[in-house]
Parts: structure tokens; C-alpha cells; sequence
């Protein structure tokens, strides 16, 4: 069986047991906290992944990551404590991007990625925002992304088409028309 299918299999479970229990915005957003924090602190990967450190070490670097309490006993709680003792930790990103991607259709959410070369003002985000929600039809969940590479102009990912309207990818269709390659 390959990895990501024990992904699936663990994010499912928790998912059907969050909505039995009508918790399963709650364990949405400890899981969107532990991602924010996984990406933000690649440390946090590698201690997880690192066999050197305790059950109980990782454990306490997860809950924190998550924003909880040392001494919560919930659902996510006792699911951290089962990843870790099956040693899934390293699937972890999986099942958090699976139980958000049900999550999301359940609820009828797009989740958007808006990348631009320098940061946004929050009225043109809620701007993007309304726009894309009176097209689609859907409540919008919007991450933002600041890539400096994109020299000016956005990327806009809904769901799983793209849209690029960078500087950068307009430079690089001007050079091919002027330069084809062979």
C-alpha cells in the first residue's frame, strides 16, 4: 500500500468521526494552524520526522503548534496521540491537505491562492474576494503569498485552474515569441 493511500485513510477517519461529532470545523482549524506552523517553521518537519525525538516531545511540539493546551483531550488530541504512535508523522501534510480538501467540499468552499510580488492591501483582497464568490457561487477561503520574483502583477489559483498575470510570465511569453526555440 503506498503511503499517501494511509494518508487518505487516517485524514477519512478523522474526518467522518469530526462530522459524527459535529466538531469537524474545530479539528478544520487546529489543522490550518498546525499547517501555518509546519510552513513556517520547517524545524517543526524535521523534528517530526527525526526518530531521536520522543513520542511525547512531538506531541507537545504538535499541540503547540496547533494553538492547544497541553492537558486538552479532544478528538484532535487523541488523533495526534494515534499518528504518533503508529509513527504516521511523516503523512501528517497529507492528511491535514486531505481532511482540508473534504472539509472545503463539504462546506462548499474554494480555497484561493493569491500570489503577488509585494503585499496586498486588505480592501483589494475583500475586493478578489467578492468577485470570485458572486462568480462561483461559493464562500472563498483566500491565502495570501508575497513572491518577490513576480516582479509585479498576481497569480490567482482557484481550486485547481491558474491564472497568471505576472510580470514575470508576460516577460517570458514576449522572450519565446521573440526567441523560439528550435
Amino acid at each position: 500500500m503506498i503511503n499517501g493511500s494511509i494518508a487518505i485513510r487516517y485524514a477519512t477517519a478523522l474526518f467522518e468521526e469530526a462530522k459524527a461529532q459535529f466538531i469537524d470545523q474545530q479539528i478544520y482549524e487546529h489543522l490550518g494552524m498546525l499547517y501555518t506552523s509546519m510552513m513556517a517553521e520547517p524545524d517543526l518537519q524535521m523534528a517530526l520526522i527525526n526518530p531521536r525525538v520522543s513520542i511525547e516531545k512531538k506531541y507537545s511540539l504538535l499541540l503547540l503548534a496547533s494553538g492547544l493546551d497541553p492537558d486538552a483531550t479532544t478528538l484532535y488530541t487523541r488523533f495526534l496521540r494515534l499518528l504518533l504512535e503508529n509513527h504516521r508523522e511523516s503523512q501528517l501534510r497529507i492528511i491535514i491537505f486531505v481532511y482540508r480538501e473534504m472539509y472545503r467540499e463539504l462546506h462548499g468552499i474554494d480555497h484561493v491562492v493569491f500570489e503577488t510580488a509585494v503585499p496586498v492591501d486588505d480592501n483589494t483582497v475583500e475586493h478578489l474576494i467578492e468577485h470570485i464568490k458572486a462568480h462561483r457561487h461559493r464562500e472563498v477561503e483566500c491565502e495570501r503569498k508575497v513572491n518577490p520574483r513576480l516582479i509585479g502583477g498576481f497569480r490567482l489559483r482557484i481550486g485547481d485552474r491558474h491564472y497568471d498575470y505576472s510580470y514575470r510570465h508576460q516577460l517570458e511569453k514576449i522572450r519565446k515569441e521573440l526567441c523560439p526555440t528550435p
